[in-house]
């Protein structure tokens, strides 16, 4: 295996090719425990935890999981057609990382979003076969009956799919409902609760299996997983 230096570690964590991670060292952009590094070809025995690239300190981990909380009118998207990128809301590198949407929610939808460059994570958190529910708060233009709430329990058929999808829990959280669900089918949630004759407003998801949304990131905030939230959904 080729010695980790300065250059091949930039370029790993998204600051670009090689060649555009040795013009960063040259313009003294790079520093490394609080000194300007100066040599793009400088080694390491051991990969350092964080560097810092023009001022900001930067983890060096190759593996990205990260929590987001998704604002209305973003799209879980590279290419956005109608609204902006939620891609835009994280650093610019971890797309040349290669990172992806776990999942999506659509525009009109807020919440938890997980985004990742590994594709063994995004597969096994999407997979029904994992059975991690879903958790959605919502609210609703007219009262939520006993009778829909049956409806939704004992399942329900969507137009386009093949067999009926059920509501695994339901509360009630003062004038909100909180619906948790299994798939992850297009616009499931909304169209779960038209089905039953009812109609979403708002629509904010909270949970994906034991991982729940951190709401002190704020509209927009991000973080990454830590190891325990990892760990849980692998």
């Amino acid at each position: 295996m080729p010695a980790l230096t300065l250059e091949r570690l930039l370029s790993s964590i998204g600051f670009g090719s090689r060649k555009e991670a040795r013009a960063l060292v040259r313009m003294g952009l790079v520093e490394l425990n609080g000194q300007v590094v100066e040599d793009p070809f400088m080694e390491f025995a051991k990969r350092p935890e964080s560097i810092t690239v023009n001022g900001e300190e930067v983890t060096t981990e190759e593996k990205l999981y990260v929590m987001l909380y998704k604002p209305l009118d973003m799209e879980c998207s590279h290419n956005a057609r109608d609204h902006r990128s939620v891609f835009e809301l994280v650093p610019d590198r971890f797309t040349a990382m290669g990172i992806q949407t776990v999942g999506r929610l659509d525009a009109d939808s807020t919440g938890l979003l997980l985004l990742s460059n590994q594709g063994d994570f995004i597969h096994k958190v999407e997979s029904p076969k994992k059975g991690y529910l879903k958790k959605y708060r919502v609210t609703l233009a007219r009262p939520f009956t006993a009778e829909q709430e049956a409806e939704l329990l004992k399942g329900v058929m969507l137009k386009g799919e093949r067999r009926e999808v059920v509501a695994r829990e339901i509360e009630r959280d003062g004038d909100a409902v909180v619906i948790s669900i299994g798939e992850g089918l297009y616009h499931q949630v909304r169209r779960m609760f038209a089905a039953v004759g009812n109609h979403v407003e708002t629509l904010q998801r909270i949970s994906i299996g034991p991982v729940c949304l951190d709401e002190s990131l704020g509209m927009g905030g991000w973080r990454f997983l830590t190891g325990e939230e990892v760990s849980q959904l692998t």
